[in-house]
């Protein structure tokens, strides 16, 4: 019994040619190959199935009877794979209704992801989106599974098991209310660590960098409030005395919002990169691609190949 694994599929794409023109001539113009590769795949082909498979007649070739059997087990297995083919180009956004899960933090919902609708609207119309927030150890199980599709932001602990791109960088900057008793347009390095201060703890992010430069600063006492995310900050600012560190985003986003001045940070605080991960099992997914592709357009950044990193 022949093995499947031994068998050159391309030869039953011959036989459905000679089957349909009922000639090796034509068959080979049909398939743009020379009659001798043609006449020597289906010589190949009476050997495997052990049948003559097409016999001469007037004007061309004519199907034996094991030939007609088959024919229609072959052209159903083209046509599966046909499809295959085609399915691994089917996402048009234009017409797709998928639905994509994307984590984020807050900032982002705010900050990005209107961005990111704004430009579906018009193109893509049927597509929505869901975010979420994980904790650090959860992100990767989630993206390899596929119940996270994307993950966006400063990320730090994704180091493996991931690829990512570079999206944007920020930097941090300090909020005080603009009714602040002690702080006018400039804010001091002494105002900063005589200030109590409002932190975001931001779980699953690397923004817990804030609070660690606090505590390294000596002013962990000097914490007074903690919420799980950046949002609230500048309200709790503009209504207190208390200071926060918050990337400067986000201060532009609420200064509008909330009564509160934005600052340079006294200290020098790391840049923080926004990225976007996805896992390897759906880099060549049409619809990651595109995914990934929009969130570039949308941040203005040009794509490029180099800057994809696996971890």
């Amino acid at each position: 019994m022949t093995n499947i694994k031994t068998v050159d599929l391309n030869l039953l794409i011959v036989f459905e040619a000679v089957w349909r023109h009922r000639a090796v001539s034509k068959a080979a113009t049909a398939l743009a190959l020379p009659q001798p590769t043609v006449s020597n795949a289906l010589r190949r082909l009476r050997e495997i199935f052990e049948d003559q498979l097409f016999v001469r007649a007037a004007g061309g070739v004519i199907p034996t009877p094991f030939a007609e059997q088959i024919v229609v087990h072959v052209r159903e297995g083209i046509a599966a794979f046909d499809r295959t083919l085609q399915f691994k180009n089917a996402f048009d956004p234009a017409a797709t209704e998928r639905l994509f899960t994307i984590l984020m933090t807050d900032i982002a919902e705010s900050i990005i992801l209107p961005r990111l609708l704004e430009a579906c609207r018009r193109t893509a119309p049927g597509v929505s989106f869901r975010t979420i927030q994980l904790s650090g150890d959860a992100i990767v199980p989630a993206l390899r599974a596929g119940d996270v599709d994307l993950a966006i932001g400063y990320i730090p602990a994704l180091r493996t098991g991931v690829m990512q791109q570079m999206l944007f960088v920020s930097d941090y900057a300090c909020l005080a209310s603009a009714r602040h008793s002690s702080i006018g347009k400039k804010l001091t390095r002494q105002q900063f660590c005589n200030a109590r201060h409002a932190v975001a703890e931001a779980h699953g992010t690397g923004h817990d960098i804030v609070e660690k430069t606090l505590r390294k600063l000596g002013l962990g006492r000097q914490i007074g409030a903690r919420v799980p995310h950046f949002l609230a900050l500048p309200l709790i600012v503009s209504s207190s005395d208390m200071l926060a560190t918050v990337p400067r985003p986000l201060g532009k986003l609420m200064r509008n919002i909330a009564d509160i001045r934005i600052h340079d940070h006294p200290f020098a605080l790391p840049a923080i990169p926004i990225r976007q991960f996805w896992h390897e099992r759906f880099n060549d997914d049409p619809g990651s691609q595109w995914l990934r592709g929009t969130f570039r357009r949308v941040l203005g950044q040009p794509m490029k190949a180099n800057d994809i990193l696996r971890n």
